[in-house]
């Protein structure tokens, strides 16, 4: 809005599968103009609907990928703003009074030391979480993944209506460890809160998108608000301590702080799991209805079988 004083922005906040259904909704009569969001599944599924406008990005600086993943959609729907990891948070003043080891793998979550000091999300709330639990069963396979989450599920302290509530659990210790994507750990620890974030081996590289719905009222505004992401001063503000999130312009990385991940030099980082973005379409709806059945819906029972 500065940028541009004379385009008013207007967010309307939703879970990512609240926001699919949102645009399947009011596809007849609608008043959106952008959908954005971390999860790059989400804009298949609208892809597939019918509900997104091409566009065609006239920014430069940015790469065909991040490791062995399209920044934008080959197909023009689209287009990949900043880069998206997926791993473990927690509180170091928690893990220090509670004696609590610290955690290099997924599998560790599942040790008898971590009951009832876990947070998480379920993935039918939070896109975020989709991805996370999606990357575990394609690199640990159907069977393992899920009985990996199921036993990490033992020790939850709590499943979070939003996903932001695994941040906040973490920071004020209402829980020791949150399983989150990587900006929420490394905006809490910029921001000053006592915590530390890594990512686990088996964990994926993705970029969060945004896109222009189809039929947008103001396609000319959304197209600039784009523009504007992808320039080298909308990337600069991705590393903002209060956002911290991975940019797609290489050359950005130039200004971020020593120690911040940089996927266009580690290319180790989310290398273990190549993500199948159709697979993870395919079984979008099916895999939170599952985490929920098997989890959400039975973590007392989880508990006390740990």
């Amino acid at each position: 809005e500065a940028k541009y004083p004379g385009i008013q922005v207007e967010m309307l906040k939703k879970k990512t599968t609240a926001g699919i259904k949102y645009l399947q909704e009011t596809a007849a009569n609608n008043t959106s103009d952008m959908f954005w969001a971390s999860a790059p599944d989400a804009f298949e599924v609208l892809k597939g609907d019918n509900l997104l406008q091409k566009y065609e990005v006239k920014v430069g600086g940015i790469p065909e990928k991040v490791g062995a993943f399209p920044i934008h959609d080959p197909d023009g729907y689209y287009k990949g703003f900043a880069a998206s990891g997926y791993g473990i948070m927690w509180n170091t003043r928690y893990m220090k009074a509670k004696k609590l080891p610290i955690p290099k793998r997924w599998a560790d979550l599942a040790k008898p030391v971590y009951h009832g000091h876990v947070g998480m999300s379920a993935p039918s709330r939070s896109g975020t979480t989709h991805l996370t639990v999606e990357t575990l069963l394609q690199g640990e396979g159907w069977e393992n993944g899920w009985a990996l989450w199921k036993a990490i599920a033992g020790n939850f302290k709590t499943v979070t209506e939003r996903s932001f509530g695994v941040p906040d659990g973490v920071n004020s210790g209402q829980f020791g460890l949150g399983v989150v994507i990587d900006f929420f750990g490394l905006s809490s620890q910029a921001s000053g809160f006592p915590v530390e974030f890594l990512y686990p081996p088996v964990t994926t590289l993705v970029p969060a998108n945004i896109a222009i719905v189809k039929g947008a009222p103001n396609r000319a505004a959304a197209a600039a608000f784009i523009e504007f992401l992808l320039s080298v001063e909308g990337q600069e503000v991705l590393l903002d301590p209060k956002i911290r999130r991975l940019p797609v312009n290489p050359d950005t990385y130039a200004k971020a702080p020593a120690d911040f991940p940089n996927p266009f030099k580690d290319k180790t980082l989310g290398a273990a799991v190549k993500f199948d973005l159709m697979l993870s379409k395919g079984r979008y709806n099916v895999i939170n209805s599952m985490f929920d059945v098997m989890i959400t819906y039975r973590l007392d029972e989880l508990r006390a079988a740990t």
